[in-house]
């Protein structure tokens, strides 16, 4: 993962062999939202395909914090017990599936023995909390400060560089919600980057035409 980027892959990568060794394959459809069972909680190390994390407010309106591909693990929060219990912090918030998703699941009393046996995946684990803790806290200021149209700029950035090579395809609607502005906020920004020549645009579908020139108006936490 890159500076503050909103896509987490490969951290855990070096670990399969072990998870394999505490878990089990499982394959999760498309559309399956793993936040949903509380009766049997499971952590979830990808093999294959992306989760989704969104945040639901109580009105109703959703937003999409980030993206786990193949190598990370979530629910990170199942790691520990808290007060004696493995439980997710809140109940707000959604990993949903947005591919079919190869897994590797574990129970968390199995996941929690196994950082306590094993120094190299608890210091993994803790640099994958940090970087949730700091890409939500730099979500916060970028929500505050950047403009709609920098906000625009590093979802594309994102998207071509992560969502698009598995062919999920955004719309405007979509990528409003990813960066909490409008789809008519969005449109003019698309506007302005074609009328630029730094993108073209189909059907749900962008594709950068000058990569450089998009980083320049990104926010530079978010490019690499």
């Amino acid at each position: 993962m890159g500076k503050n980027n909103l896509f987490f892959e490969d951290q855990f990568t070096e670990f399969k062999a072990l998870f394999l060794e505490i878990g089990e394959r499982y394959l999760l459809e498309k559309g399956s939202v793993i936040t949903n069972n509380h009766d049997t909680l499971y952590l979830y190390y990808v093999e294959s395909g992306i989760f989704k994390l969104s945040v639901n407010h109580i009105e109703g309106d959703s937003k999409t914090i980030c993206f786990h591909g193949e190598g990370s693990i979530c629910p990170y929060s199942l790691s520990r017990p808290i007060d004696g219990k493995f439980h997710i912090d809140v109940d707000f918030f959604m990993i949903t599936a947005i591919t079919d998703i190869k897994t590797i699941r574990i129970r968390p009393k199995d996941f929690y023995q196994a950082l306590k046996e094993n120094p190299d995946l608890s210091i993994t684990m803790l640099d994958y909390v940090i970087m949730h803790s700091n890409l939500f806290m730099h979500e916060s200021v970028t929500l505050s400060y950047d403009s709609a149209f920098v906000k625009t700029c590093n979802i594309v950035y994102m998207y071509i560089h992560y969502l698009n090579k598995v062919g999920i395809n955004l719309t405007q609607a979509e990528i409003g919600e990813m960066i909490g502005e409008t789809r008519l906020e969005v449109a003019r920004s698309l506007k302005k980057l074609r009328d630029q020549g730094i993108i073209k645009t189909s059907k749900n579908c962008i594709e950068v035409l000058d990569p450089e020139v998009l980083k320049l108006n990104c926010n530079p936490d978010f490019v690499y």
